[in-house]
């Protein structure tokens, strides 16, 4: 194989294969097939695309893939001529692949990484043999239809980062399903086929029958050109050729797959070809590939988008339920009020107001300075406020959430509007269902943290050094509850002679931060800290929300698009590569092969060696 720069294609398809790896579904339903999909492809690019690019010398790999009792280990025994995979009745035989390689091939075969991986976690047994094909590995995979779930993945493991596909099937078995899903993937794929029928008819009418029908669901199924080099290789091995001493079919009866390996292993031109054909099917079939990958992602985010939609309409309703008891004064109406009300002392309330400012602020001041008489008032009248709007949010967030998860689990299996996927999602969160563990605390916080705003923008604007003096005797706690306890009486839109009745001592708090900033730079003051206290109660619901909507981000390194222009890059990269090694697209090659005039069906089918060729033909291990 001509030397080239592999470079650029096993950038573009780490590229592709990083961006696979990462993605994964938000929103999935029930047996979506997407993780399966993914992990094929992943397992495609990881353990054959890129070990292939990188290095075209390594060994050709020919994996022998068949049901349960199809011959797999017979066939190999018979063309190793020697015992080198254990074959019987007892199912599944093979347990682990068994790779069969020529002496001095094991460094070319690990080297090249094409199953090293496999080899490399102890989940492939070598047979260094001198009846293998020098720069052929060939492998004898576990049974496509194992009643181990674990063989039946090996094997289509092995289908993925095959460089041609040795399929051997029976006379009584060829029709059977499981064998034709795994040779529609090949198909899709693209790698090259080579087919046996094994245990055919002695009697001659019965043998060239099946093999004709054999041939006939091949060739309607679009597989009569999926061969190495154009049209399939078709070979038949009869009933009851069996050689004890190899555990193996007879040397005559593999002879026509032996002569065409040998062949394919002596023609350093031909091994080549059929690498760079490998390369071309596996490279062909990827866009595809990806391109159903994209699209699980698409519906995915429209999933996720459907699943969004209830959570968000959920938090906002009860956030606007919220603001709507704020301005219906229920916190200004509450226990905080009253507790604020014995501490002032009602009946002192109006002869103060009329006795003037100044004298407002002598009584404040005495009151607030008497030993012990704010500690206690002041921390009950703010934790009383607090607890109120907590328990309030808590009562909301915990709405908001059972709505939000009664919608995502009342959504139908199969429709559009999230499916069953929002089941699926609550099925692993429980909690869902009320507000979040960390509400309370954090909505304290988040109170804690207004109502230090609030305290320093009033300090900030006091209008003069005497009223900055006064501020500061009643200390920073009083003058952060009269500020709040404004700010409820605003947020209820309660004015004059309503504000007097409804909150009594609220008229005085406000007069107090008139006297110390000035009447308009109150009702600003006011009215931007109501406007951060609703902000401050939405930020709390939002983050409620969020155990929800994480669940529905992307986690995507590389998105649906992208998936796509990473596949194309790699098409126009293995296009050049496949190109410069001179390698036909498909339509030369069966145009190439229907000139040559050569037909499968001239090979034997019945086991017996080509007339004029040799028995043995294989050249000496290097």
């Amino acid at each position: 194989m001509p030397t080239v720069d592999t470079f650029a294609l096993q950038r573009a398809l780490a590229e592709l294969g990083d961006g696979l790896a990462a993605a994964s579904l938000r929103a999935p339903g029930p047996d979506d097939g997407f993780a399966e999909r993914r992990r094929r492809l992943v397992w495609h690019l990881d353990h054959y695309l890129l070990p292939r690019v990188h290095d075209l010398e390594a060994p050709l790999v020919v994996v022998v893939l068949g049901s349960t009792g199809a011959g797999k280990s017979s066939l190999l025994n018979g063309l190793a001529r020697h015992p080198v995979s254990p074959s019987g009745v007892v199912r599944p035989t093979t347990m682990r692949p068994v790779v069969l390689l020529a002496p001095g091939q094991v460094d070319a075969f690990m080297g090249g990484k094409v199953l090293a991986a496999l080899a490399d976690a102890d989940r492939l047994e070598l047979a260094v043999h001198s009846g293998a094909f020098p720069e052929i590995a060939l492998v004898d995979a576990p049974d496509l239809d194992s009643v181990e779930a674990a063989n039946r993945m090996t094997a289509d493991e092995l289908l993925q980062a095959a460089d041609v596909c040795l399929f051997i099937t029976t006379a009584q078995r060829y029709a059977d399903l499981v064998p034709w899903e795994f040779l529609h993937r090949a198909q899709a794929r693209g790698v090259p086929l080579m087919v046996v029928v094994n245990r055919l008819p002695r009697n001659e009418p019965d043998r060239a029958a099946v093999m004709a029908d054999s041939r006939r669901r091949f060739e309607e199924a679009g597989l009569g050109q999926a061969g190495p080099d154009g049209e399939l290789p078709f070979l038949g091995v009869e009933e009851g050729a069996r050689d004890e001493g190899t555990d193996g079919l007879t040397a005559a009866a593999v002879e026509p797959v032996r002569q065409a390996l040998v062949e394919l292993g002596r023609d350093t031109q031909a091994l080549a070809a059929v690498k760079a054909t490998a390369l071309r099917g596996a490279l062909t079939g990827l866009p595809a590939s990806v391109e159903q990958v994209a699209r699980d992602l698409e519906l995915d985010e429209q999933r996720a988008a459907a699943l969004r939609s209830p959570v968000t309409r959920a938090y906002a309703e009860e956030a606007g339920k919220l603001n709507d008891r704020l301005a219906g004064g229920d916190f200004l109406r509450g226990e905080v009020m009253r507790a604020w009300q014995e501490f002032v002392g009602l009946g002192d309330v109006s002869r103060w107001l009329s006795s003037g400012v100044g004298r407002v602020r002598s009584w404040f001041a005495r009151r607030f300075q008497a030993p012990g008489a704010t500690e206690g008032p002041l921390r009950q009248a703010k934790e009383q406020a607090f607890e109120e709007l907590v328990a309030a949010l808590v009562r909301h967030a915990d709405a908001a959430a059972g709505h939000a998860a009664a919608e995502w689990a009342a959504a139908p299996a199969g429709t559009f509007a999230g499916g069953s996927a929002g089941s699926l999602l609550l099925a692993d969160r429980p909690d869902l269902w009320g507000h979040g563990e960390g509400l309370e605390a954090q909505a304290r916080e988040l109170l804690a943290a207004w109502l230090g705003r609030l305290t320093t923008v009033v300090e900030e604007r006091g209008q003069n050094r005497r009223a900055f003096a006064f501020a500061t005797s009643l200390g920073v706690n009083a003058i952060g509850v009269i500020a709040m306890l404004a700010v409820f009486a605003h947020s209820a839109g309660l004015t004059g002679g309503e504000l007097a009745i409804a909150g009594g001592t609220a008229v005085v708090n406000q007069k107090l931060l008139e006297a110390l900033i000035g009447e308009a730079a109150v009702a600003d003051i006011v009215r931007g800290a109501e406007r951060d206290l609703r902000s401050t109660l939405r930020s709390a619901l939002d983050t409620d929300a969020r155990r929800f909507l994480d669940l529905l981000e992307p986690q995507l390194v590389a998105g649906p698009n992208d998936l796509r222009a990473a596949a194309a890059l790699v098409v126009v990269e293995a296009e050049r590569l496949l190109a410069e090694l001179g390698v036909p697209d498909a339509g030369d090659r069966a145009e190439g092969h229907r000139a040559k005039g050569h037909r499968a069906d001239e090979q034997p089918a019945e086991g017996r060696p080509a007339e004029g060729r040799p028995a043995e033909g294989r050249r000496e291990p290097r």
